[in-house]
């Protein structure tokens, strides 16, 4: 009986090295396929933020006085202008987040440059004075 015991713990110390040993190539291999992955995503994020930016500069000189008639006209017609944007899905949630966020941060600017404007526009008017 005690023979039996100690075969089986041998056998299954052996079995338990030999996979402990062979298991090493598998994490370097995931390894260079995460980092693979990674630098595809660096890159379309890389992209991604250089469109944006294009885009958001853009919607910046041509757009946001648009956006500011709009708002001292009447502020519910500002939404408009946001609500024509596709949201952005991409298999890769990492990338999806990071671009919507970027996305996000361009929205948040145009309004922060037509809440900035608009004010200025309300301030600026010229006083016509009295001939006396």
């Amino acid at each position: 009986m005690l023979l039996k015991v100690t075969l089986n713990f041998c056998v299954y110390c052996a079995v338990a090295l030999f996979y402990s040993c062979g298991g090493e190539e598998k994490p370097q291999a995931d390894m260079e396929t995460q980092r693979i992955k990674d630098s595809v995503s660096e890159t379309r994020i890389d992209s991604a933020y250089a469109i944006i930016k294009d885009r958001c500069d853009t919607l910046m000189v041509y757009q946001v006085p648009q956006m500011v008639d709009s708002l001292l006209k009447d502020s519910a017609l500002l939404q408009t202008f946001f609500n024509n944007t596709p949201l952005f899905t991409d298999a890769d949630k990492k990338v999806e987040k990071v671009i919507r966020q970027l996305q996000a941060d361009c929205d948040s600017n145009l309004l922060k440059e037509t809440y900035r404007r608009a004010l200025l526009q309300k301030q600026s008017k010229p006083v016509r004075r009295k001939k006396q």
